[in-house]
């Protein structure tokens, strides 16, 4: 049915807030949208609502499907997949901030990767056999250690107040072949990596989630009263994803037919590709005070 695809990458350019509503049950209340294995995401619903908003020309816009109460409804043509977690920037002892991701994470990359190869042809795909001996047991990889550190030694590091162990690898974005995945789609993410170093935090005992959740950003917020300037309801808390991390999501196109004329799948695709790549959009709530701006790449 899809012919067509477009992988997408964004990163955050403020905090982000893609929420499921008031939680009195969890330790914030309102909380960001997560997977089925808690890991944070923005689902597929969330994301085409924001790219949607974002059309201004109703010739393409009707190629999204039609809008709730239209009287006539309209399927779409385009499909977009849930952003999943890709990089995360966590607080670090060097250089202020580093990337963090996990062999679950770089998983789902690699599942993208392959729906998107087998629709258009590509040979774009993780190798991530280089990660896996070390992972599986409870060791992480840095591609940052001290000045001195030779290539392949044991070191401790700190992210998010959490000591690790790990082995220095200053090679290894390039041995798992991220490095070709962002090159053509977003320098600027890579050149962030080399800068800041990246930590592949192994699943096991689920360190990986435990760090990534000491990223999430808390905000307390209070509204007040106009007249007085005191507390008229609140505190209450918000969570956010912190700025420079990275999701990935996958756009599918298939044929459109109509009253009006068709249109091919990788028209659609690459009108998709003109009208949002490399541009900020704003994605979730709270837009009106400075969150949710997100920068989308397209392949």
């Amino acid at each position: 049915m899809y012919s067509s695809a477009v992988l997408m990458l964004l990163k955050a350019l403020t905090p982000v807030h893609v929420g499921t509503g008031r939680e009195e049950a969890l330790h914030v209340d309102l909380p960001i949208q997560r997977d089925e294995f808690d890991f944070p995401t923005i689902w597929a619903s969330s994301l085409k609502g924001a790219a949607k908003a974002n059309v201004r020309d109703n010739d393409f816009r009707k190629h999204l499907g039609s809008d709730p109460g239209e009287p006539e409804t309209t399927p779409s043509h385009i499909a977009f997949l849930d952003a999943k977690l890709l990089l995360i920037p966590a607080r670090s002892l060097d250089n202020v901030w580093t990337y963090v991701t996990t062999p679950h994470l770089l998983e789902y990359l690699n599942t993208y990767l392959s729906i998107y190869n087998e629709i258009t042809g590509s040979n774009l795909l993780l190798n991530l056999s280089h990660i896996a001996s070390y992972t599986s047991q409870g060791v992480a990889i840095t591609s940052k250690a001290l000045e001195k550190t030779a290539p392949g030694s044991n070191v401790r590091i700190i992210v998010n107040e959490t000591e690790i162990q790990a082995v220095y690898d200053p090679d290894i974005v390039k041995k798992i072949r991220l490095d070709a995945v962002l090159q053509g789609i977003a320098k600027d993410v890579l050149d962030d990596i080399n800068s800041h170093g990246i930590v592949i935090v192994p699943d096991k005992d689920n360190k990986g989630l435990a760090i990534i959740r000491r990223s999430m950003v808390i905000q307390y917020r209070v509204r007040l009263k106009r007249e007085t300037k005191t507390v008229d309801a609140g505190p209450w808390s918000e969570e956010y994803l912190p700025l420079k991390t990275v999701l990935v999501s996958l756009a599918l196109c298939r044929d459109a037919q109509g009253k009006d004329g068709g249109k091919s799948a990788k028209d659609l695709c690459n009108e998709l590709k003109d009208m949002f790549s490399n541009r900020s959009i704003y994605v979730g709530g709270k837009e009106t005070i400075g969150r949710g701006l997100v920068k989308i790449y397209m392949r």
